[in-house]
């Protein structure tokens, strides 16, 4: 039984912590790292996040440009990570995001490394069909697929065609205990000009298409129709911020909305939020809501993607149908009228998140997984 496992991450480019997949890498390089792993990162991309991040990681990290395909010295690059691999020889590498999931499992395989791993962790909105094709075929030299939710692994089985036994779900893990004894902000409420007595119903999620936005404003029309003492709050950043600002003026709530970018530490605005609310089309395992959980904030969540494997309809939060900004609005009024609700979600809830995504939880079944294999 090897008492080191050598075991290699690839990523395409690490240039936040604040995004889901780069937040759960690095949990897990800091988590495992001293604990019989020794951890290497190879990114493909190079970035001044990760130049002045790197120190802090418990890992070594390399980088080899694998992003320009027009570019000749890509191909040798290639040949420069089978011989990085074969140099360092690790038993493990594990794959994220599209060009290691393929260009990673393939150089691995060509330097013989044993065990294999990539991973799924969104609707793969981004697959078109040569990505797909190339990807049918690293999938050959994969010991196993890891997902971050049922949802997402019934969609490797469906799209990509991979025999559910060769597909694990490891959902992601969070920190609880930097949400312990939460309390509200009331300097940060007054900051963003929301009245104290105003209920705050809040959505943390980058402005991108699949999050679909205008269904959360479209659902604060329908409630500011009912009541005037609810403001509505958007944290993040990304390519449709201005347009879903002109829409809070066109639909006639700007008074009632505030944008916020996003925040390297969101739990102040959590502390806030008397509602969480995620109508994404497509999430993996949304880290959001794992924070609306973890702080005791109620949740009502589109079902979608592994929405429903963290929200349980009526248990420990509501589920409503994608875009259906009317039921979603008639959910959000009813929490605010049903205290003895909002409790039970939030204990709930956070019963969930403490059994089954601790980082605790998560972390010791990755180290004993990565283990079993090795030693298999």
């Amino acid at each position: 039984m090897k008492t080191t496992v050598k075991l290699t991450y690839m990523i395409d480019a690490l240039d936040t912590d604040l995004a889901g997949t780069e937040n759960q890498l690095i949990k897990m390089i800091n988590g495992l790292g001293g604990k019989g792993f020794e951890i290497r990162l190879v990114c493909f991309k190079d970035h001044p996040w990760l130049r002045k991040n790197a120190p802090s990681l418990a890992c070594k990290t390399e980088v080899i440009e694998l992003n320009q395909f027009k570019k000749p010295h890509t191909y040798g690059n290639c040949v420069r990570l089978v011989r990085f691999l074969r140099s360092s020889s690790p038993d493990i590498v594990h794959t994220f995001f599209p060009m290691a999931n393929i260009l990673g499992v393939i150089a691995a395989r060509m330097a013989g490394t044993k065990v294999i791993l990539s991973s799924r962790r969104d609707y793969g909105e981004w697959m078109n069909g040569r990505y797909m094709m190339m990807t049918r075929f690293a999938n050959r030299f994969t010991t196993k697929i890891l997902a971050n939710s049922y949802k997402v692994k019934e969609l490797t089985m469906e799209k990509e065609g991979v025999d559910s036994s060769r597909i694990e779900v490891f959902l992601n893990g969070i920190d609880t205990s930097r949400f312990e004894n939460v309390r509200p902000e009331r300097a940060l409420k007054k900051s963003l000009g929301i009245a104290d007595g105003n209920r705050v119903v809040g959505i943390v999620a980058n402005f991108r298409p699949m999050k679909h936005h205008t269904t959360f404003l479209m659902a604060a029309r329908e409630m500011l129709r009912q009541r005037d003492d609810v403001t509505f709050l958007l944290i993040g950043t990304g390519p449709l911020k201005e347009e879903m600002e002109r829409l809070s003026r066109t639909l006639g709530i700007a008074e009632s909305v505030r944008f916020t970018n996003s925040q390297k530490d969101v739990i102040p605005y959590l502390s806030i939020m008397d509602v969480g609310v995620n109508c994404s089309e497509g999430e993996g395992l949304s880290n959001a809501i794992m924070e609306y959980m973890s702080a005791g904030v109620p949740c009502v969540v589109s079902e979608a993607g592994g929405n429903t494997d963290l929200i349980t309809n009526g248990y420990n939060g509501y589920t409503f149908k994608i875009d259906d900004h009317k039921t979603l609005a008639s959910l959000i009024l009813e929490l605010f009228d049903d205290d003895a609700k909002r409790e039970l979600f939030a204990r709930n809830a956070l019963d969930t998140i403490k059994n089954k995504m601790s980082l605790e939880v998560i972390l010791s079944k990755y180290e004993n997984f990565y283990k079993s294999l090795v030693n298999a």
